[in-house]
């Protein structure tokens, strides 16, 4: 099983104890919130690895720091979970990597 199917898995039996019963829209947003979580944890590993800023020249010399493009989509991600979660009506801090 992938990663993604691990955790869809166990948010939807900790949705509810008969799975089928789950409707299928919620099924989606479930799936959705799984993927989301899964890109999130690709997202910080490389953050934690590669740093948040990355330094470049401009065209007269000076230093520019930037923030790297992972950083900035870590954080629209983190984003979009909240707003799945609330949805979902998932306690957001109950889908912690430390739990998988």
């Amino acid at each position: 099983m992938t990663d993604h199917q691990v955790l869809f898995a166990k948010l939807l039996g900790e949705d509810a104890e008969n799975v089928k019963a789950i409707p299928v829209r919620r099924q989606e947003l479930i799936a959705t919130l799984a993927h989301i979580v899964i890109e999130e944890r690709a997202l910080q590993q490389d953050v934690i690895e590669n740093g948040s800023f990355y330094e470049t020249h401009g065209d007269k010399g000076q230093l520019i720091i930037k923030k790297r493009p992972q950083y900035e989509e870590l954080g629209r991600l983190r984003d979009r979970k909240l707003r799945y979660s609330k949805e979902l009506g998932i306690n957001i801090e109950a889908i912690s990597w430390d739990e998988f």
